[in-house]
């Protein structure tokens, strides 16, 4: 059975009627009489009900009926789907459906390479000028140029070396004009990159520091990311609709500001216009013959799910089996659009300085930080700029360990010492003769970076920029996502074999739709041996209303318990919540109450071997 429509919802429900037996179409009832004949037939082979007239022992008329098997397997179910046929027949369950979790380190390294980039490569230079150059930008500042951008200064920060590091205005400024006017330790720079110990054209923060801050300050913070950060999940509806999805997903949310700036478009063709999902799944569904005591015959569908590790889904779906389960026309390299955002924090963050107490100045503290240093860089929001600065100094410098002399007239005590630990690591010292320059008071390195980085953000060329108003967005173009399309299509199948339930319940949750409301069903258990079952409220549709008050089956018209004949547990039926029972061959005599406590007489005849098909006799009482 195969369709490449999306109204294969409607379809499938006619999936039970496909394996044999009587359809739902055929007549409620069957011939009934009262001697033991066999079935009348009319001539064109359809059974025809000829009830009887007259009852005994209180119970009138019987009328009978066949009860089959259906034994015929069912045809699995086959889909073939384009984009829009899948966004129609998923719907909002779409949204439910993970297919994967991108690994967000590649993402995040690209958007940080572009950003870095966006200025041209002039700062990888040994020189003191980066030369940037930002006219290909949609930067703007106060007067409409890329130089007044706040956008250009946090370029200038990630973009900052020891060859090209500008420090006015810090309080490592004096021991700047020190190192370099008086020549010690070949000027500044070369004391940054051994005190820091990179290279003099290395950023001071490089990218996979970065990565990992952002990953645990800004993605792990989020509320559709949560976690450890270190992946993004990508829903079935986010691929549907080109990722334009997760301009809302990743935006502001609850107090968190967001990722992406949500008024710009994201867009990505994910998917190509030879898009097409293909699925095949084996269906559990079975059509049962059964009694409506009140009415006669009817039928209903059930699930009859032997395979797990549930045991209760209308479709077994294999998606690991490519045979069974197939993406085409995933983009090869699948790229974004996007407008990568982060806030700065309202007010200027000071370094924790100057006090051996600042040893404890560590996220790993933050109780004892909150109480003691609320204006920590560690106590502010985790998303914010200058957190998440210190976040990806702390990670670059946390084991730093450095101790060098920087002589002068051959002595060190008229020049500098600088100490970073050991006790502990990162944490650093300055010693420098007579304190000339007002070196820095001892800190940790990435305080000092952090310093550093704040006033360059609020001071580009010729404007100074407010505390608060340094809040940055960059409009990012054609960003690889990290993975390609043939691992996006392998990817999906653990995701999509753990949510197999949910998809099943998508397809046929409502199988029960046309189900007629009967009192017992014929079908085979576990064993695959016939039993006859008494309805539970598991048959019934969802939230409807269970009403029979004594279910089971009896051998006397008292229908007490010490006459029960059916049980809940039966070793073999594959079933412990219905009350069924396995009929012997020849005559059964049972007594059966219905859904509004009605009693009748039910006369089963059964057939030796294999019970394919019985007879039923059923008189109400009078």
């Amino acid at each position: 059975m195969a369709t490449t429509q999306p109204t294969a919802r409607l379809l499938v429900l006619a999936l039970a009627a496909c394996n044999g037996g009587d359809a739902p179409a055929d007549s409620a009832t069957e011939p009934g009489t009262t001697g033991g004949e066999s079935p009348t037939s009319t001539t064109d082979g359809t059974d025809t009900e000829q009830p009887t007239t007259g009852g005994v022992d209180g119970f009138g008329p019987e009328q009978e009926f066949v009860l089959r098997l259906n034994d015929d397997p069912v045809p699995p179910l086959k889909l073939s789907l384009d984009k829009a046929e899948a966004a129609e027949l998923f719907g909002d369950t779409a949204k439910e459906i993970k297919l994967l979790d991108i690994e967000s380190g590649t993402l995040l390294k690209n958007t940080l390479d572009t950003i870095k980039s966006a200025c041209g490569t002039g700062w990888q230079a040994d020189s003191p000028d980066p030369q940037h150059d930002c006219s290909g930008t949609d930067f703007k500042g106060p007067d409409n140029t890329w130089k007044t951008s706040a956008e250009y200064s946090l370029i200038r920060i990630l973009t900052m070396t020891p060859a090209n590091a500008k420090v006015e205005g810090t309080s490592i400024e004096g021991m700047q004009g020190l190192a370099d006017g008086l020549g010690i330790g070949g000027g500044f720079s070369q004391i940054l990159s051994e005190t820091l110990g990179i290279q003099r054209t290395e950023e001071f923060i490089t990218t996979p520091e970065l990565v990992v801050a952002l990953q645990r300050n800004l993605l792990a913070t989020h509320p559709h990311i949560g976690g450890d950060g270190k992946s993004l999940p990508l829903y079935l509806d986010d691929a549907l609709q080109d990722l334009t999805t997760l301009a809302t997903k990743l935006g502001p949310m609850g107090s968190h500001p967001g990722i992406v700036d949500p008024s710009f478009p994201i867009s990505s063709e994910c998917l190509t216009p030879e898009f097409a999902m293909n699925i095949e799944a084996e269906s559990n569904l079975r059509l049962l013959d059964g009694i409506d005591l009140s009415k006669g015959k009817d039928y209903m569908s059930t699930v009859v799910d032997v395979t797990g590790p549930t045991f209760g889904d209308p479709l077994e779906f294999d998606f690991n089996d490519p045979a069974k389960f197939s993406i085409v026309g995933v983009a090869e390299q699948p790229r974004v659009d996007l407008r990568f955002a982060i806030s700065e924090h309202d007010d200027f963050i000071n370094s924790c300085a100057g006090d051996d107490a600042c040893k404890q100045n560590l996220p790993e503290n933050l109780d004892l930080v909150q109480a003691t240093w609320p204006g920590s860089a560690w106590a502010i929001d985790p998303w914010l700029l200058e957190s998440v600065i210190v976040a990806g100094g702390r990670e670059k410098y946390k084991n730093r360990v450095f101790d060098k002399c920087y002589e002068v007239l051959f002595s060190c005590n008229l020049g500098a010492h600088v100490y970073v630990g050991p006790d502990p690591p990162g944490w650093a010292l300055f010693d420098v003769f007579l304190n000339l320059g007002n070196p820095p008071k001892d800190q940790y390195v990435w305080e000092l970076i952090n310093e550093v980085a704040q006033v360059a953000l609020h001071t580009p060329p010729n404007i100074d920029i407010p505390e608060g108003s340094a809040d940055v967005a960059f409009t990012l173009r054609d960003i690889d996502i990290g993975v390609t399309g043939p691992q996006i299509a392998e990817s999906v199948r653990p995701y999509l074999q753990e949510q197999g339930p949910k998809i099943a319940d998508l397809l046929l949750g409502d199988y029960w739709k046309n189900n007629g409301p009967v009192d017992f069903y014929y079908r085979r258990g576990g064993d695959g041996l016939p039993y006859l079952f008494y309805v539970a409220p598991e048959d019934l549709p969802p939230n409807a209303e269970y009403k029979h008050p004594n279910p089971g089956f009896f051998t006397c018209p008292e229908v007490q318990p010490s006459c029960k004949a059916s049980s809940t547990s039966l070793p073999g039926a594959g079933d412990e919540i219905r009350e069924k029972l396995r009929l012997d061959p020849g005559e059964t005599v049972l007594y059966v109450q219905d859904d509004a406590g009605a009693l009748y007489r039910t006369r089963f005849i059964v057939p030796e071997g294999d019970a394919k098909e019985i007879t039923v006799r059923v008189a109400a009482f009078e």
